[in-house]
């Protein structure tokens, strides 16, 4: 598989980061392409990931291997991302406070709005991790509830619960009713 960086696998870490690759690589490529990447792009965005896996030092020790790769691929798609957006930076239309209404903002609405978005972000932290992941999943990653399901082998009941536990606990931090 991979690992013919720097830095020489041991046995038991080429075994773990094999395994983790067969297990870890179609979600991997499903999570890129659900980001609008090409499939060629996918491949080699999740290929990127396990590279970094196998540069890093005792796989074993990574207690939680799913967040870690994950987090990992996050880390990957944002570099692709800012590279893409160097690249292509000539292409880029300036923005223009007027013509996006952002100078009819008084300052009472900013910071009525920077209090609300700090009690959404405390009531984010409240929650339990896993409910948490599949609220920042649907909400901010745009991954639709089918696929969270798929990739974290839960039923599309259990996301459904998740993403309700969520909202209410939120809406209740916000001091509405449903």
């Amino acid at each position: 598989m991979v690992g013919s960086g720097s830095n020489p696998l041991s046995k038991q870490d080429r075994a773990l980061l094999d395994s983790w690759a067969q297990e870890y690589s179609v979600p991997l490529k499903t999570y890129f392409m659900r980001r609008a990447t090409s499939p060629g792009e996918a491949e080699e965005l999740a290929q990127e990931v396990f590279v970094r896996l196998a540069n890093r030092a005792d796989l074993a020790s990574i207690e939680i291997i799913k967040g870690y790769i994950f987090t990992a691929a996050r880390t990957v798609l944002s570099e692709h991302r800012r590279k893409l957006a160097r690249r292509h930076n000539h292409l880029h239309t300036p923005y223009v406070e007027e013509r996006h209404g952002v100078a009819d903002i008084s300052p009472e609405t900013l910071l009525s709005d920077r209090q609300m978005l700090a009690l959404v972000l405390e009531g984010l932290q409240e929650l339990p991790e896993k409910t948490r992941n599949i609220f920042v999943l649907y909400h901010f990653e745009g991954v639709k509830q089918m696929a969270i399901s798929n990739t974290l082998r839960i039923g599309l009941r259990t996301v459904e619960r998740h993403l309700a536990k969520a909202n209410t606990h939120l809406l209740e931090k916000l001091g509405r009713d449903r």
